[in-house]
């Protein structure tokens, strides 16, 4: 038995400011801390249920949130950025399920804190299929193409309407509620890791009876990107799949989520490029 694991930080207790999200804040070594003691916490259970190898993925900003030197000795690591496919990268049908923690709400959701999916820069929204999408369910899809179940989700509480929706299988752990984007109430560290073990072992539970499914969409997939600038827009227009819709969005229609992530990571990348040029202009 194998698991992925995929932790971000903003879904995570004890993370309610910028100052804790990016390497060079202040208090960024509070939620690495609190990243990491939660991917143990959970490596643990993951173990004690029956798996024989857990791979992390850390997949918060530039990815090396986790402390190497405090991570359960018994995981694997993935860190670093860029690489594809971003929060999933590496994972393949040769794993049993995939766990999600420290996930947020998407773009566009009232109240969600530091809300974004995938570059909060450079997006104001995705929406697949005409639904405001998070990276939650996008990368719940591209697990299931490869017949990998998300057996759990553990973050922000506005996030429990994508598993009500679309994976009602799936084992939803809250670990705190947004407030507004730049606030959030959670629990105390203790007893933020005795729910996320509970959940990882009820998770093991529906796998072990077989009561966990993938998650299957119509295809193709339509996807809109809506832009914060319009000039992001500008620079995408006729560039491969993409096709204007308004001054901010464009869309792109694909079989395969494979495909999907590839076009925004493509989107985010001109974007952030975009943006970064526009403001050295003096």
């Amino acid at each position: 038995m194998k698991a992925y694991v995929s932790v971000d930080l903003e879904g995570l207790p004890g993370v309610a400011s910028i100052t804790m999200t990016t390497p060079w804040s202040s208090q960024f070594s509070i939620a690495s801390k609190v990243m990491t003691r939660l991917v143990n916490a959970a490596v643990d259970e993951l173990y004690s249920c029956g798996f024989e190898e857990v791979v992390v993925a850390d997949s918060h900003g530039y990815m090396t949130n986790v402390n190497y030197l405090e991570l359960d000795s018994r995981a694997n690591l993935i860190q670093g950025y860029p690489r594809v496919v971003s929060m999933v990268s590496g994972l393949d049908e040769s794993y049993n399920a995939v766990v999600f923690i420290g996930y947020h709400a998407a773009a566009g959701t009232p109240h969600g804190f530091l809300e974004h999916t995938f570059s909060g820069r450079v997006f104001a929204e995705i929406r697949l299929n005409g639904v405001r999408a998070s990276e939650y369910l996008i990368n719940t899809l591209y697990a299931s193409e490869r017949k990998v179940p998300a057996i759990l989700l553990a973050g922000d509480e506005h996030l429990r309407r994508d598993v009500e929706n679309y994976t009602p299988w799936v084992t939803f752990v809250p670990l705190k509620r947004g407030i507004t984007r730049y606030a959030a109430r959670y629990p105390s560290i203790e007893r933020a890791e005795k729910a996320l073990r509970e959940g990882v072992r009820d998770a093991c539970s529906k796998l072990r009876r077989g009561a966990v499914k993938l998650l299957d969409l119509s295809r193709p997939y339509t996807v809109e990107l809506v832009f914060r600038d319009s000039l992001i827009a500008d620079a995408l227009e006729g560039f491969g799949p993409f096709e204007r819709v308004d001054a901010y969005t464009v869309r792109l229609v694909a079989n395969d989520m494979w495909s999907v992530l590839r076009a925004i990571e493509i989107a985010a990348y001109v974007g952030s490029a975009i943006l970064s040029l526009t403001a050295t202009i003096k």
